[in-house]
């Protein structure tokens, strides 16, 4: 009888299904056929000899064999990662491709122009931006760096706090003070996406009517340019806009900006300029 083996890319499958919840966006990620990871996850449970997951209500529940391949496979994610990472930070010079996630409007709006600058002293260097209101994993390798909102939880990473971002009442430019704070006047603001966010709740408490809502900040800013109300926006993404203008500062809500990422990357050739670039520029936001 032939000895059943327990592959890498079987418990990967599981680690990524488990994950995304689904069959067709586990094959996604993975770049394999929907019929592909099917067959992997049997593969697996043929192994074992145990299934690993139920499917109840749409959802996978783990069994006790699968709970201990995911907790293998995790395992085996981490140190693969950390591996690839000291690879990573070991490569000489400065040059290289530099992935950072942020915020859509904070990476777009301020921190793209701002790469001239560090190009021009560090021409060898390329920086992939990925613009996601999303809390980017950088244990799923989809960035190297990562610029958030909060400070970082996770125990694995270097938090480092960049800079503060700050917000202010800002109205159409023919519109007076006056009727920007009155009560008849309607807000724009983001979409409560359910996650307590101040730039959302200080708004909603304001107790006025909302005649336009986004998920994101720019459309929000273009709401109030178009005359359809007034909004609370962050001043890097308002001051110098025209068409809007500030009513006046609300210190009271306030979002501090942190640097996220590995410990393997702090010095490391590739990765410090953009790190230092990154904690220079944040520090500046207004």
């Amino acid at each position: 009888m032939q000895k059943s083996t327990i592959t890498w890319d079987d418990l990967l499958t599981l680690s990524t299904l488990m994950r995304v919840g689904s069959y067709s966006a586990c094959a996604r990620e993975l770049d394999i056929t929907h019929a592909t990871a099917i067959r992997r996850i049997r593969r697996l449970e043929t192994a074992l000899g145990k299934p690993v997951a139920t499917r109840t209500d749409g959802t996978f529940v783990l069994t006790a064999a699968g709970r201990n391949a995911l907790a293998a496979a995790r395992e085996m994610e981490q140190s693969a990662d950390r591996l690839l990472r000291e690879i990573e930070g070991a490569s000489p010079g400065v040059s290289g491709v530099v992935r950072v996630a942020a915020t859509a409007s904070l990476g777009s709006h301020f921190l793209t122009p701002r790469l001239p600058a560090f190009y021009a002293r560090n021409p060898d260097v390329e920086v992939r931006l990925e613009v996601d209101n999303r809390v980017t994993s950088l244990a799923r390798r989809r960035a190297h760096i990562a610029v958030r909102l909060a400070r970082p939880q996770e125990d694995s990473l270097v938090a480092q706090r960049a800079g503060t971002i700050r917000f202010g009442l800002y109205a159409p430019t023919a519109m007076s003070a006056a009727m920007a704070e009155s009560r008849d006047t309607p807000l724009c603001g983001l979409l409560d996406e359910g996650f307590s966010l101040p730039e959302v709740e200080w708004p909603q408490a304001l107790g006025r009517r909302f005649s336009f809502q986004s998920n994101s900040f720019v459309a929000v800013r273009e709401g109030v340019r178009a005359g359809l109300g007034v909004a609370l926006l962050p001043h890097y993404l308002a001051a110098a806009e025209p068409g809007v203008t500030l009513v006046r500062n609300v210190p009271e809500v306030m979002r501090e900006i942190w640097l996220a990422y590995p410990p393997e990357f702090r010095g490391a050739s590739r990765f410090r300029p953009v790190i230092e670039w990154l904690a220079q520029a944040l520090t500046d936001c207004p």
